[in-house]
């Protein structure tokens, strides 16, 4: 085992067993950066590439690590680190002029950098996302109507064009319009006005699919609403598809019953703000199309602070870049502080930066469910114990940085129980939106409550 190719089969082995426990986004980010070196007398001597990387695997995620190497090698290990040596050289190629895209609200004019292999996919997006592409694959079939909502930019609009393009890849005839509802509205007063309403009712009664963004803004337009409810109709029973974005779930529409009930036949899907690794993949991603040579380190502290908004994120990394590269140095975290100051205050940093506890989790889900907190340690296995204390695990794993034996402590359970508990959530996740949105306020309610204990 002390030669390099025996090391690397090893790391390759607990990589594999760590992506079950963790998930395949947090090991990829923080732990297969890591390069194992040598192992002398049960100690492994491992290589992190920066220093952002050795606080969170010393603090976080070194025990999963020394556990799964002493299940596969029958031995005790500890860990040994070593900081990378090699330095990165500030290089930078000219900064690109970004331009601003006009949102296309006709035939073909679809956003050809929004599509599926440029979107970043998380836990946050993994339902929409998925949906999207099997809207795209498939139009008009079990995903008919697609609602998707979000805070704004989270990536609807991305979703949007990305459907629409990949459509046209495979049916380049088919007759698909993405529209604003505001666009839609304007062009139906418009059609009113000039006595073309024929022309506009087909334009939008003969399409092969329809992606109609930002539906809230019909609410209280009760004639176009009329419209657009005759418009759905008559696509939803010729079996094409229909797409809508909105700010919020179909039920805090204020739209009438029958639309919304329209909505709530089809397939709904939301984007939740983006969690740490995520919004660190985006960075990456963008930094490699902006052409700058941003550092793994900066980029990271960029993600950590910057939190509510992929437009800010963008915003903040398009900040340090075209800085550095005007100013022709190289980026750094303490440079990186004074430039995005003004993207954190943004995205409502004080309710982010606070420090959220076990205690408020407990509070808040207690409360929630009708529980004692003693509840949340106690034995017992009903249904209406075990899934609340479920549910109280997983969000202390999302928003606390507290180890999994420490999460297992504070509900007297160990760490694998936790394990189950993140597994089980994340399923009922996926399945069940309005589930997302619960968790959601919780989350909201748990800032809150946090401030005050």
């Amino acid at each position: 085992m002390d030669n390099s190719e025996n090391i690397a089969e090893l790391w390759k082995k607990m990589l594999s067993k760590l992506e079950l426990e963790l998930g395949v986004e947090s090991v990829d980010l923080w732990i297969r950066p890591i390069k194992p070196l040598f192992i002398d007398n049960d100690s492994l001597k491992i290589e992190v590439p920066d220093s952002i990387i050795y606080e969170k695997v010393n603090t976080r995620y070194e025990g999963n690590i020394i556990k799964i190497l002493e299940e596969i090698t029958g031995k005790k290990i500890n860990i040994k680190y070593s900081l990378s040596l090699e330095k990165v050289k500030p290089q930078f190629k000219q900064a690109p002029v970004i331009q601003q895209k006009i949102q296309p609200t006709n035939k073909n004019s679809f956003n050809p950098n929004f599509i599926f292999n440029s979107f970043v996919m998380g836990n946050s997006n993994r339902w929409a996302y998925s949906s999207a592409e099997a809207v795209a694959k498939t139009p008009g079939t079990l995903y008919n109507p697609f609602f998707i909502y979000s805070q704004p930019g989270l990536g609807k609009t991305h979703l949007l064009h990305a459907i629409a393009n990949e459509m046209l890849n495979r049916n380049p005839h088919a007759k698909i319009v993405y529209t604003p509802s505001e666009n839609f509205v304007n062009e139906y007063i418009e059609a009113i006005q000039t006595k073309n309403i024929e022309k506009f009712r087909n334009k939008y009664r003969k399409l092969d699919c329809l992606l109609l963004d930002d539906i809230q803004f019909l609410a209280g337009k009760d004639k176009s609403e009329e419209e657009f409810f005759y418009t759905f109709n008559p696509l939803f029973e010729s079996k094409k598809q229909i797409v809508i974005s909105s700010d919020r779930p179909p039920k805090e529409l204020s739209l009438g019953q029958r639309l919304v009930s329209r909505f709530l036949s089809g397939v709904v899907a939301d984007i939740r703000y983006p969690e740490l690794e995520t919004r660190i993949a985006i960075l990456r991603q963008k930094n490699e199309s902006f052409a700058f040579q941003i550092p793994d380190d900066v980029t990271t502290f960029i993600g950590e602070n910057v939190k509510k908004s992929i437009r800010e994120l963008e915003g903040a990394l398009l900040t340090v870049g075209n800085y550095c590269a005007n100013m022709n140095i190289q980026p750094s975290i303490d440079i990186v502080k004074r430039l995005i100051k003004d993207h954190k205050i943004a995205g409502d940093q004080d309710d982010d930066d606070a420090v959220i506890t076990v205690d408020a989790i407990k509070k808040v889900v207690a409360e929630k469910y009708n529980l004692n907190l003693k509840d949340f340690k106690s034995q017992r296995k009903l249904e209406g114990i075990a899934f609340p204390r479920q549910v109280a695990m997983y969000l202390t794993c999302q928003l606390t940085d507290m180890s999994l034996p420490s999460i297992g402590l504070a509900f007297n359970k160990d760490h694998s129980t936790v394990i189950y508990a993140r597994k089980k959530i994340e399923k009922e996740l996926h399945k069940d939106t309005f589930f997302n949105a619960l968790l959601n306020q919780l989350i909201k309610r748990i800032k809150t409550v946090d401030k005050d204990l």
